[in-house]
């Protein structure tokens, strides 16, 4: 889709390589601990939990947790499949930490919900999760256990899992087989510097500070091979041409995220609309900023006014705007059923 060269990503020097190791190694040292704390003393709620968690034999240490609707039973017709990835900066993160979102979307828009999980950084680094995530969902396909419809499939994800989603659907195996991508506040550009994409949100007040700053970095640093052009669409979706992509995509964006723009602009450069300069980089303009439609409705991109990255969470939500980050998500996943159910799952469209 682009005529830019490629954009080979820098080998860092000797002590910021150290310094993002040793950063890396601490997060993911807390991060494990944290979560061993949260699976020992806090209870999972049984209306979220899901109803199996299963592995496949191309990776056998990976737990995809299934989510069935209440109301189905054995005689019930195939239902649609949404094909969910956590978020975690390609380097944290766990499936479970979604059961209560992936438990609304379930019984909200009556489907099956695959949590997806894939191996994270430093142990591995692009292109491997797209790969296994790849292995995954062909495995998944071949599960004559799984009572969904193999013509009504979306995939999405969260943040580094919405990136993984639109990654693995450029993959020639899901050619045709994955009709819909709902990614929520993606990484869709890794050419863009956090230094750049900082300038691209608005901020409530002065001296804000966006909390992605330091982590794009550092995930940057994990995540890609020195040398790996950074403009490739499998690691930059934003670069992506339409026919690679899945007919359907409806992108979720949020306002005060330094991710909003660049997500707003692959939604752009699909619906072939021209981009306007935003900082040093280009996004969308006027009132598709805020949200537009295309294509007779098949591709949607929808900006979540006043939300921060992570909102569909709750991340980083303090008490006073709690009720309005519940808002805000409840209201996300609303548009995003809604234009699943009467588009690409909408039974003989």
């Amino acid at each position: 889709m682009s005529s830019l060269p490629p954009l080979p990503n820098p080998t860092l020097p000797l002590l910021t390589h150290i310094s993002y190791y040793v950063c890396l190694f601490g997060l993911r040292t807390l991060f494990r601990v944290f979560f061993s704390l949260h699976s020992m003393f806090k209870s999972p709620t049984p209306s979220t939990m899901p109803t199996l968690v299963k592995s496949y034999p191309s990776a056998p240490r990976l737990k995809n947790r299934i989510f069935y609707p209440l109301t189905y039973t054995s005689s019930s017709a195939p239902l649609p499949l949404y094909l969910c990835i956590h978020g975690g900066g390609f380097a944290f993160g766990h499936p479970s930490f979604d059961d209560t979102v992936n438990a609304k979307v379930c019984s909200d828009w009556n489907v099956l919900v695959i949590s997806l999980d894939y191996p994270k950084t430093p142990t591995v680094r692009y292109p491997v999760p797209t790969q296994q995530l790849v292995a995954t969902i062909l495995s998944i396909f071949a599960d004559d256990s799984l009572p969904f419809d193999r013509r009504r499939v979306a995939i999405g994800g969260y943040s580094a899992g919405g990136q993984l989603a639109l990654s693995a659907c450029l993959d020639p195996q899901l050619k045709g087989k994955i009709q819909a991508a709902t990614p929520f506040y993606p990484v869709t550009d890794a050419s863009i510097s956090a230094a750049v994409k900082k300038d691209t949100r608005p901020y409530r007040y002065e001296g804000e500070v966006d909390g992605l700053v330091k982590i794009v970095p550092l995930s940057h640093y994990s995540y890609i091979p020195a040398g790996q052009d950074l403009r490739a669409p499998g690691l930059s979706p934003g670069f992506a041409a339409r026919e690679e992509l899945p007919e359907w995509i409806c992108a979720v964006g949020a306002e005060l995220d330094i991710l909003g723009n660049e997500a707003g602009a692959m939604m752009g450069r699909l619906a072939g609309k021209e981009l306007v300069k935003v900082g040093e980089t280009e996004g969308l303009g006027g009132q598709d900023r805020d949200g537009f439609e295309a294509d007779g409705g098949r591709l949607k991109w929808v900006l979540v006014k006043g939300a921060g990255h992570g909102f569909t969470h709750g991340w980083g939500a303090s008490k006073e705007d709690a009720e309005k980050t519940k808002k805000n998500s409840d209201e996300a996943f609303r548009i995003v059923g809604e234009w699943l159910l009467n588009g690409p799952f909408k039974v003989g469209k």
